[in-house]
């Protein structure tokens, strides 16, 4: 693998102002208003990049905000990258590693859905506002009622699955 390819590298050239420290690198979290360095990033000994927040953030949104998705975290041929995964637990990612409801077919409505399922996410639950959301953003790509409600049952049983 050349340098350009590791995990590490493409984290890091999200974060200029890394500092390499005795254990890794630190950097202040995209994810939050970070005064002091508090994300901490690291090669696993699979090659796969360590990426933690200490002020709490999840991996997921620190990744999300740097660019990336679950997937650059691993090297190529790494089973991780083809792994099904959910997130926010509403919305099923594709193979690239990014939010997407592959039935829908369409990247710009995948990242609204993705979007929204962060709300959801951060309030909690999914409330009436979230799911009128949902509805307006499938009614916009001419998804019926039912197959979004379909494509929402699916991601949650995967997620149950997982």
């Amino acid at each position: 693998m050349t340098e350009a390819t590791r995990p590490l590298d493409r984290v890091l050239s999200r974060l200029p102002n890394a500092r390499r420290g005795e254990k890794g690198w630190t950097a202040k979290c995209p994810h939050h208003e970070d005064s002091t360095a508090s994300l901490s990033i690291a090669e696993g000994a699979d090659g796969r990049a360590l990426v933690h927040c200490f002020a709490g953030c999840p991996s997921l949104d620190v990744v999300a905000d740097l660019g990336l998705s679950v997937v650059d975290l691993f090297p190529a041929g790494s089973r991780e990258r083809r792994r099904p995964r959910v997130w926010r637990g509403i919305v099923p990612m594709s193979g690239h590693g990014r939010p997407s409801l592959e039935s829908f077919g369409d990247p710009v409505v995948s990242d609204m859905l993705g979007e929204i399922a962060r709300l959801a996410h951060v309030r909690g639950r999914l409330d009436v506002h979230v799911a009128g959301a949902l509805r307006l953003v499938a009614a916009a790509v001419d998804v019926s009622a039912e197959r979004l409600q379909s494509a929402v049952r699916d991601a949650i049983e995967l997620e149950k699955s997982a």
